[in-house]
């Protein structure tokens, strides 16, 4: 009796044991796969509702941007009719409803724009008691996707808002509740023998189920579960699978990411809530000079110029605020000191309880676009003084070609009106007409010449030139023109061949426009003297007069178109039409010399023309040893 009280005391305790382990066991592989199919078809419901939304709002596009409402209300009628949706909303830029399409009743309240963002979703219960899970996006114009790179984000388009019915979800949901019990309770009912063969089939599936789980825990989304039954934990085997294969379609790992970061042209800083530095990517490290570890760790102002940190003081409590900073223009310092300009942005990161996590900080380096910049003004700030230039040179052109015009037709007519003028008066007023239309030649030649030589079309001579055969032609002539003005023109300069590169021409227009100046401003009885001086590399001509002097005030001027001195106390008889003196200085840099002048009033003035020698004339460094004694 007793050994069959053990027995069958044993036989309970066994059965006990049996559908307690049964039980547990069958209990928490339910719970398990009802928990784990629940997550899926979740994860399937929303990804489905953001794909939908998405998908709407791409097609979407080009009818926002034709307005077409009736091909849009087409489209939302075919894609409503899928299954869950019962309401599509289009929403114009400015926010308020453009097509409604829903197989429920919608209140006001329903229809108004929610204003959370560019894409959303949220579960939200309707006005009339409706439980749906509301999908959100933005219908980008396809022009603006072209400007990805722009500095400006693009507004909208539009918004497109998808309602699902959460009844249906929940339905499957009860649906696999009651499936999971009732497959428990069958499977309760099945005896002993067949326990255990189902648990160890059951151990065989659980044991990969739980190797893959803890993998993708790690971040290795490429497990999958072999299908060994075709039982509940056949069917969580499938769940799983598809799982792992909708997150490597939805999400990357972490690798992946790293990698995106490491790739990154902009540069990349992760700051903690406190505003050090939690990790940077290699174009920071790159742009400041900085090691990854001399930086991790840091204060932000480490990266910052003193006062210049957007993540200090207020500014800090702002982005906390707002959530973002949007491309503003500050400045990074780099590890040798260089201030570098940046065009920043930054983001505040939060858990999904609001908590702050940090802040990514991402920045472009505009150091070319500042310099572009710099450049573009320099250039339109010369374009503007050239423009003045231009319009002051036809003011003083239409002056100085007016003038002489205008006398030599007074001259004509003046003459054409008298009646019986004797010979001699014809031949003088003709003789006035071609003074005249001699000054406007000369006035007309040498515009053109310097309308040549800023247009680089006038060529200089280059071959060795004997200067002293000029002066001696220049001095000649200027005998000549002093003789008429009652001055004497005096040379003296050193017989030596003073060989320069050059054009004989040009040379002999340039000093003897400037003796030309010298007799017309020199005194009656004056002397007007040419001056000739040698140095190594150069000679100098100087040609001075005693005549009447230039202002101080005008002297800086003096080479300027058109620019004449004022004569306050002594007028000139001979006033010139100011394109001397820029002639001559364009012919004298045209040779690789210089020319200067200085005056003292009522005293005289003085110009200095230097011009290089040509290499033949220039002193030899080498000397014989007889030289170099005698040097010494």
């Amino acid at each position: 009796m007793l050994t069959l009280l053990l027995r069958n005391s044993l036989s309970h305790k066994l059965m006990a044991l049996f559908f307690a382990v049964f039980f547990i066991s069958v209990s928490g592989l339910t719970f398990f796969a009802y928990t784990s199919s629940r997550d899926s078809m979740l994860q399937e419901f929303k990804i489905r509702g953001r794909t939908l939304a998405k998908a709407i709002a791409s097609e979407a596009r080009t009818y926002y941007q034709e307005q077409d409402i009736e091909g849009l209300t087409s489209l939302l009628q075919s894609l409503g009719e899928g299954e869950d949706v019962v309401a599509i909303l289009a929403y114009q830029s400015s926010k308020t409803t453009w097509i409604e399409f829903s197989g429920i009743e919608l209140t006001v309240d329903d229809l108004g724009f929610p204003d959370i963002g560019d894409v959303w979703q949220r579960d939200v219960a309707l006005q009339k008691g409706h439980k749906v899970s509301e999908f959100g996006s933005a219908v980008v114009d396809s022009s603006s996707q072209t400007r990805k790179g722009s500095l400006v984000a693009a507004s909208p388009a539009g918004w497109v808002r998808v309602f699902l019915d959460r009844r249906a979800l929940q339905q499957r949901l009860n649906a696999l509740i009651f499936k999971t019990l009732l497959i428990s309770a069958l499977i309760t009912l099945v005896g002993g023998v067949v326990f255990i063969m189902l648990l160890k089939r059951s151990l065989r599936v659980i044991t990969p189920l739980i190797e893959a789980t803890k993998k993708v825990a790690q971040g290795n989304l490429h497990q999958t579960v072999p299908l060994l039954s075709r039982d509940e934990l056949g069917e969580l085997a499938r769940c799983f699978n598809s799982m792992t294969e909708q997150l490597l379609t939805t999400t990357v790992s972490k690798n992946y990411v790293d990698n995106i970061i490491r790739s990154m042209i902009d540069t990349l800083i992760v700051f903690n809530p406190d505003c050090t530095i939690r990790s940077v990517n290699y174009s920071a490290l790159n742009l400041l000079g900085y090691e990854e570890r001399e930086l991790v760790g840091q204060p932000a102002a480490i990266v910052f110029p003193p006062n210049e940190c957007p993540l200090d003081g207020s500014k800090n409590l702002g982005i906390f605020a707002h959530g973002t900073i949007d491309q503003i223009a500050t400045t990074y310092r780099a590890k040798d000191g260089r201030n570098i300009p940046m065009l920043f942005s930054a983001a505040v990161m939060k858990n999904e309880d609001g908590t702050i996590q940090g802040i990514a900080c991402v920045a472009k380096d505009i150091t070319e676009l500042k310099r572009a910049e710099e450049a573009i003004q320099g250039a339109n700030q010369k374009l503007k003084i050239l423009d003045q230039l231009r319009s002051q040179f036809f003011a003083d052109i239409s002056h100085e070609l007016r003038t002489p015009l205008t006398v030599i037709r007074g001259e004509a007519e003046v003459t054409l009106r008298g009646k019986d003028k004797s010979l001699d008066e014809y031949k003088t007023a003709l003789g006035r007409i071609v003074t005249l239309s001699n000054q406007l030649n000369k006035l007309v030649s040498d515009l053109l010449f310097l309308a040549r030589s800023e247009a680089n079309a006038l060529e200089i001579g280059n071959q060795p030139t004997p200067l002293f055969d000029i002066l001696q032609e220049v001095h000649r002539e200027a005998q000549v023109l002093a003789m008429r003005h009652g001055a004497v023109a005096d040379l003296a300069a050193p017989t030596e061949p003073l060989v320069v590169e050059g054009d004989p021409y040009r040379l002999q227009q340039l000093f003897m426009t400037l003796i030309d100046n010298a007799v017309n401003y020199s005194n009656q009885g004056g002397t007007v003297a040419i001056r000739v001086s040698k140095s190594d590399n150069d000679v100098a001509v100087i040609i001075a007069d005693d005549g009447q002097g230039i202002p101080p005030e005008d002297l800086p001027h003096v080479f300027e178109r058109f620019y004449r001195v004022k004569r306050r106390h002594k007028p000139a008889l001979h006033s010139g039409s100011g394109l001397g003196l820029p002639i001559a200085k364009w012919i004298a840099e045209a040779h690789g010399g210089t020319i200067s002048i200085a005056s003292v009033l009522d005293k005289g003035t003085t110009v200095t023309v230097q011009l290089p020698l040509s290499s033949a004339e220039r002193p030899s460094n080498h000397f014989s040893p007889d030289e170099q004694e005698l040097q010494r």
